[in-house]
């Protein structure tokens, strides 16, 4: 119980620790890319605009075309320089060195798609050749907007004075933005996992610290329980003892009968507690393989009489040749107590069945009809004490019956649980692994 316990809180802490990390790192990374990806929309603009094509490209209607054309001429003013958006600036120094260092070009198109003008922000940081292949696959994209390798692009139509539709491309290198971009993410990410693997290394270490008051506290309870069962033992023994006595000298009677059925009702509560402390010390035993289809049909066979008595069928689909490594005394309580459950809750002349089959893994179903199943809920039925409404009768149950069961399936690294699959009937399944 306490190193799951430990387990369990090393991995609910790593898994809150591991996302407050991702959710850093990806904020951080997050907000750099957005950041450098304005600034290449920025430069973008900045290009197409001090290449004298931009005032010619106009999405206003035809009556503005005389003022499509660049201007030329030393009579003519220069095109001012287009400023950026104004926008939030983390590092606007930064920023403008970076848009000063980054290299690109625009590329004028005639109707027949062919390079018509290059203007660069360069010398030569682009041959024609090289252009012609970029410019051809950013056409096959038929986006307006978008990345071709390392190469941010935007597309602008235009028409000429002529009337003749015209294409600007403008094309930003931007390998030197991304590079910054990929050694952030990569940084950021050793660090993150670097700070990950130090804070749970320390939390390995530190957890048994934390966890240690509540190991004391269930190591004394434990013992209780365990002190408490074995002192029970002897004054239950006396008094035993001394019932019988008085019926050999005063004769039977209704007295001394209920005092036996209560000393056998405490009897077992008290082996029933011995057991379940002594389980969850989980010192497993010496497991050795024998055959699990013989051990659960001899059990289940072994509550004929009983089933038959009640008036009620049992049914058997057992697999044949399945082995199982574990402990075959307390496989065989395991199919016990999931019998004697299946038999105390069956409704009269109701039908009792009992699987038993193997895959990836070996499963036991023992499946009974239960027409009015109260008190029955899947989640609460292992809980230690818990008893249904039908249940809360003198017959000797205290509700820990299911809770052994399902700590003999997990002593053996299996799950028990409880479904109801269709109206009026109820099934309790164990999944063991298959090979152990």
């Amino acid at each position: 119980m306490i190193p799951k316990l430990r387990r369990k809180f090393i991995s609910i802490t790593a898994a809150a620790l591991f996302a407050v990390i991702l959710l850093v790192v990806g904020a951080i990374n997050g907000i750099f890319i957005l950041q450098n990806a304005r600034l290449l929309s920025s430069h973008l603009d900045m290009l197409m605009a001090e290449s004298g094509f931009l005032p010619q490209i106009s999405p206003l209607p035809a009556e503005n075309a005389e003022n499509d054309r660049p201007p030329a001429g030393p009579a003519q003013d220069v095109p001012q320089r287009r400023q950026p958006s104004q926008g939030f600036r983390l590092l606007p120094r930064f920023e403008d060195r970076l848009r000063m260092r980054a290299d690109g070009c625009v590329v004028l198109l005639d109707a027949q798609g062919g390079i018509a003008a290059i203007r660069q922000d360069a010398a030569q940081n682009y041959s024609a050749g090289g252009l012609e292949e970029i410019v051809s696959h950013i056409l096959d994209s038929q986006k307006q907007d978008g990345w071709y390798r390392y190469y941010r692009y935007r597309i602008m139509a235009r028409t000429d004075p002529d009337g003749v539709p015209e294409t600007v491309i403008g094309i930003v290198n931007a390998s030197s933005t991304l590079y910054p971009v990929l050694t952030m993410l990569w940084v950021s990410l050793l660090i993150g996992a670097a700070a990950f693997l130090l804070v749970l290394l320390i939390l390995v270490f530190a957890s048994g610290r934390a966890i240690r008051p509540i190991a004391e506290s269930y190591a004394r309870q434990k013992r209780f329980v365990t002190d408490a069962g074995h002192e029970l033992k002897t004054p239950l023994t006396v008094i035993s003892a001394d019932n019988e006595l008085a019926r050999m000298t005063f004769g039977d009677s209704e007295w001394f009968d209920g005092i036996d059925r209560q000393v056998g009702k405490m009897n077992g509560l008290v082996r029933d507690l011995i057991t379940l402390a002594r389980m969850d010390e989980e010192q497993k035993p010496a497991f050795v393989s024998f055959s699990l289809s013989d051990a659960v049909r001899d059990t289940a066979r072994s509550f004929e009489a009983l089933i038959d008595s009640d008036k009620k069928t049992l049914a058997l689909d057992i697999a044949e040749g399945i082995s199982c490594v574990g402990d075959e005394a307390r496989l065989r309580q395991l199919v016990s107590i999931l019998m004697d459950n299946a038999v105390k809750y069956c409704d009269e002349k109701g039908n009792i069945a009992v699987r038993l089959t193997a895959n990836r893994s070996i499963r036991l179903q023992v499946i009974n009809d239960c027409k009015n199943p109260e008190g029955f809920d899947p989640e609460k039925v292992f809980e230690r004490f818990y008893r249904g409404d039908r249940a809360r009768t003198s017959d000797g149950s205290y509700g820990l019956g299911l809770s052994i069961a399902k700590s003999i399936v997990e002593l053996h690294g299996g799950a028990l649980f409880a479904k109801s699959p269709e109206h009026g009937r109820i099934l309790f399944e164990a999944v063991l692994p298959k090979g152990r």
